[in-house]
């Protein structure tokens, strides 16, 4: 058995899918499982005493996030998912600091700004769904401030160039701002090489941490510069730190780390499991899972030509993602959904989301149902 077939031995799933849906929401390890079952059961046989030792833990979360992604661990916020974190990112800049998105890109990236007034302009992307670093340039005006965007665009699966969006940013003193949820676990990231100030994700994807739990990266320079305001709690620092004794707690003051945008008691258990989580990829490697994912995704394309299937996503390699569609019919789809083959459908797009545990077998399996349901075969 080699490595991947260990990895993918991890995962019940495949017991009764061929999953290829991890663009939507991925399933949780073996391993996974036992580690929620033993934290929940030290919670249930210590209660109170073990969050001295859980606290312990989310530092070192801290400081693993940072190592992955070449910041340091004062920059990184739990949060409870991509949402959660532009919504506290819109109270944190001025109304007329202009956004710059992408129209392909999840509506996370956008709504929000929109509606608290941030006068908003979106990039349209090519029919085939690449965007153009020159069209982003183009719609940048003097009051552009904020470049929001994905890394990994859900729908098309479109990978944008972190590195030359990054330094169109710094060439006109733009904040950057990265989803990098349908990217984070399968490509690496390196936020100084990138010049990305803020950077989010979420872990039910990529991640294969379980819903509830992701990450926020914000540069302490931002933090300098855009002081937050909301404040309850647990993101101030009171004048008698000791919590014990203290009698007043009127007198306090905002953090100035990333750690304000944590108002209230912290998820641990998430936070663990999304540590146990990063440290599985680790041990894998992310270059490594990057490199395997390109050769499946290589394959699909293949298979694809092979049995006259269109293929939309036939990106250049800087620019493929774990996303990937095809053109089929509604009646292979109902074939493929009858087969177990679990993927998303859509105006006759099957989106096909290739992970570290999928493999060529599952490739062969959606194309031979597919192929003997292609019309005219």
């Amino acid at each position: 058995m080699n490595k991947w077939q260990k990895i993918r031995a991890d995962y019940p799933v495949f017991n009764h899918y061929t999953y290829l849906y991890t663009n939507g929401g991925a399933p949780v390890s073996t391993p996974l499982i036992n580690k929620a079952h033993q934290l929940l059961t030290t919670l249930s046989e210590k209660g109170r005493l073990i969050i001295p030792e859980w606290e312990q833990e989310t530092r070192d979360t801290r400081q693993l996030l940072a190592r992955m992604i070449h910041a340091q661990p004062h920059e990184i916020a739990f949060i409870n998912n991509t949402a959660h974190a532009m919504t506290l990112l819109q109270d944190l800049f001025p109304k007329d600091h202009g956004v710059l998105s992408m129209r392909d890109d999840f509506p996370s990236s956008y709504v929000g700004w929109i509606h608290s007034g941030q006068p908003v302009v979106l990039v349209e992307s090519q029919p085939d769904g690449t965007i153009d670093v020159a069209a982003i340039a183009r719609q940048i005006t003097p009051e552009t401030r904020l470049l929001v965007t994905s890394h990994v665009m859900f729908r098309t699966g479109f990978r944008q160039d972190l590195a030359q969006i990054g330094d169109l940013c710094r060439q006109h003193q733009l904040i950057h701002i990265v989803d990098a949820t349908q990217s984070f676990g399968l490509f690496p990231i390196d936020v100084q090489a990138y010049h990305i100030d803020v950077l989010i994700f979420h872990a039910y994807k990529w991640v294969n941490a379980g819903y509830g739990i992701g990450a926020m990266y914000i540069s302490e320079k931002i933090l300098a510069q855009y002081p937050a305001h909301a404040a309850n709690w647990q993101n101030v620092d009171y004048a008698q730190p000791d919590f014990q004794t203290n009698t007043d707690y009127t007198k306090f003051t905002l953090k100035k780390d990333a750690t304000v945008f944590e108002m209230g008691t912290l998820p641990y258990v998430n936070i663990l499991l999304l540590k146990a989580a990063l440290e599985y990829l680790e041990a894998i490697g992310i270059g490594e899972i990057e490199s395997y994912v390109q050769t499946l995704v290589a394959y699909l394309g293949e298979k694809a030509a092979a049995h006259g299937i269109k293929w939309l996503t036939p990106y250049t390699p800087p620019h493929f993602s774990g996303i990937q569609r095809l053109r089929i019919t509604p009646a292979q789809y109902a074939t493929l959904q009858a087969e177990n083959i679990a993927a998303r459908y859509s105006n006759e797009q099957l989106t096909v989301a290739l992970s570290f545990y999928n493999n060529t077998a599952d490739i062969d399996h959606l194309f031979a149902v597919i192929g003997e349901n292609t019309p005219g075969v």
